[in-house]
């Protein structure tokens, strides 16, 4: 064989052998890119958090993920989070947001107080009202078939029974009587209690926290 034929051969061989290479290297980077972005380590939810709950460090993790994918809103430290109180319903897994966050400074004002209310089965609606739900609260005089305005959009805390257990709670006594657990600061409190000693206090149940209250519309 010639040097020359040979040397023709070699370079087809390594010629081959570049495509065939380069094309393995294609496929391998197209299937598996490779992710050179930076990431971060952000704190996400570990399990279902309900609106209202103080968040301990057992329901949060921290996670690597893309810096692309962070605002400055998401929380990146366990310590930011742990110790508020959900503003919103968290799901598992979920980015932990700052604005969904209530601090502990800011969860009562210092003029507000817990007050409990006392209502029969018909004045709950057939117990519809239940911790969580917001309503209207009314006045009917004894004079009159009229009812006035007294609070507009109260939350209730909770649904207790003569025990003080709340209702949803396994071990409440099935008592004809129940207690509304409100947070209400000094003014709205007198206006109770005002209206409570004119008349007999009325409950509106909104059908859900969107809508908008009485005194909101008007």
């Amino acid at each position: 064989m010639s040097k020359r034929l040979i040397i023709k051969t070699v370079l087809i061989c390594l010629g081959l052998f570049l495509i065939l290479d380069s094309a393995i290297f294609a496929y391998i980077f197209t299937k598996y890119p490779i992710n050179t972005e930076k990431t971060v380590s952000v704190v996400v939810a570990t399990a279902d958090i309900k609106e209202g709950t103080v968040i301990e460090e057992h329901f949060l993790r921290k996670k690597q993920v893309n810096a692309s994918a962070v605002s400055s809103n998401i929380e990146t430290e366990v310590g930011n989070v742990a110790g508020t109180k959900a503003l919103t319903n968290i799901h598992k897994d979920d980015y932990i947001r700052s604005y969904d966050l209530l601090e502990r400074k800011n969860w009562y004002k210092d003029d507000e107080r817990i007050i409990v209310l006392p209502v029969s089965m018909e004045e709950r609606l057939a117990n519809l009202i239940r911790k969580g739900s917001y309503v209207d609260i009314r006045l009917q005089r004894d004079t009159s078939e009229v009812t006035e305005d007294v609070l507009y959009k109260i939350q209730v805390k909770d649904v207790l029974d003569d025990t003080g257990t709340a209702l949803d709670s396994k071990s409440a006594v099935n008592s004809k009587t129940a207690y509304l657990k409100l947070v209400l600061g000094k003014k709205d409190r007198q206006k109770i209690y005002s209206a409570s000693r004119s008349g007999k206090l009325i409950y509106e149940l909104y059908c859900d926290s969107t809508q908008k209250s009485v005194g909101e519309v008007n």
